[in-house]
Formats: C-alpha cells, sequence, structure tokens
C-alpha cells in the first residue's frame, strides 16, 4: 500500500504500463517494493491488463487513502560465478561531497511579475509541489485543482517557471520533457512534483507560479 502522492511515472507499453521514473526520496522510492521496469497489473484490484492509460490513471486518481498496486517485476538474469577474490587494494579516500545542509530559499512571482508575493525553504526531504501547497501557493488553475494526479507525474498540470537558480534544483525527468518539451525555451519550465534541490544546494530561486506556457 503506497500514500498518495506515489512519486512514480508510468510508460506506455504493448506490454502495458511500466514503472518509467521514480522521484527520489518519495513514497514508492522509500517502499522498497517499486523497481523501474515494473510492470502494473492491478490497483486496487482493478486489473490493468487491456486497460487504456486514462482509465488505469482515473483509478489511481480517485482513490481514496493509500493506493494498492500490484507490480510484476522484471525479470534479473542471474549473476555469473564469483571469481577469485583478488588481493585487497587499499581503501581510496572518499569523494568530496558539498559542504552544509541543502537549503534553497523559494521566491515566488506572480505570472509576468519579477516581484516576490512569498519565499518559502526547500530542503533536501521536500519536493517543490509539497513547499507550495503547504504554503498555501498557487499551484494549480481551476482545471488542475479538479484533475491533478496528486503528485505522480502523470497530469502535467502543476507547471511552474524558474526565473533564477535552477542550477539549485534536480534535473528535469523524461515526465517533464513529455508534458513540457525541451530545449532551450522550455527548460525554465518544471512540474512542481518533480522538482527536489539537489544535494548540498544553498542559494536562493526564484519560481514563476502558473506561468503561461509557451
Amino acid at each position: 500500500m503506497l500514500e498518495k502522492p506515489l512519486g512514480i511515472s508510468f510508460a506506455e507499453t504493448p506490454a502495458g504500463l511500466v514503472v518509467d521514473d521514480l522521484v527520489a526520496d518519495g513514497n514508492a522510492d522509500l517502499s522498497d517494493d517499486v523497481y523501474l521496469g515494473d510492470t502494473l497489473m492491478s490497483v486496487n484490484d482493478f486489473a490493468c491488463e487491456g486497460k487504456t492509460f486514462d482509465a488505469i490513471m482515473d483509478v489511481i486518481i480517485d482513490a481514496q487513502g493509500p493506493v494498492k498496486l500490484v507490480l510484476a517485476h522484471e525479470a534479473v538474469a542471474p549473476e555469473p560465478a564469483a571469481a577469485p577474490t583478488p588481493a585487497p587494494a587499499p581503501t581510496p579516500a572518499p569523494a568530496a561531497v558539498p559542504n552544509g545542509p541543502t537549503n534553497v530559499t523559494l521566491a515566488f512571482v506572480e505570472a509576468g511579475s519579477t516581484t516576490p508575493v512569498a519565499e518559502a525553504s526547500l530542503d533536501g526531504n521536500v519536493v517543490l509541489r509539497t513547499a507550495m501547497l503547504d504554503g498555501g501557493r498557487e499551484l494549480y488553475d481551476t482545471w488542475g485543482k479538479l484533475m491533478n494526479c496528486g503528485g505522480a507525474g502523470q497530469c502535467g498540470t502543476c507547471v511552474v517557471r524558474v526565473l533564477e537558480g535552477g542550477d539549485l534544483l534536480s534535473e528535469r525527468t523524461d515526465a517533464e520533457v513529455g508534458h513540457l518539451g525541451s530545449g532551450k525555451e522550455r527548460n525554465s519550465y518544471r512540474l512542481a512534483c518533480q522538482v527536489e534541490p539537489r544535494k548540498g544546494a544553498q542559494g536562493r530561486c526564484v519560481v514563476e507560479m502558473k506561468p503561461t506556457k509557451k
């Protein structure tokens, strides 16, 4: 059973819906029961075989409380026999990691404006969607309020535009490229449910709420 938002992006294939991406530290990622390449067999006892993508997403969106997913794990080839153990090599020095805690300050502006109307903090345990909703920020238009997928990366309604500080945030996911496109003009548009700060990032990020899509 997974709480919403699930933190899963599905892709439609001839074999059915498969797990295409997981939001880092999202509910599915932390469960240790969901893996990339898994095939979705049922949702809350609703059999997915032969069903359309939209029909399955409707079941997930309409679910109240935890969602029961039945997944078929991708077959894993057996590991080859272990070779003789060589003599231990000297232990290398640990790789350098960013110093200090992750802490990104978010400055929110209205569409078409550059004047911040509110600020919030984004640390390593929170995605942008959660920070915005918890802070009472405007994220969805009327359609999005009714039809959003709860942060699963499926509906493409939680669009924001990063005006400054995009290098402090995670890379765009396949779900974002699929919904928003790519290229110099498109890369500043993000899905809030897919955005988290980079590890160790510290600085200020300006986020435009409910931008006009180009």
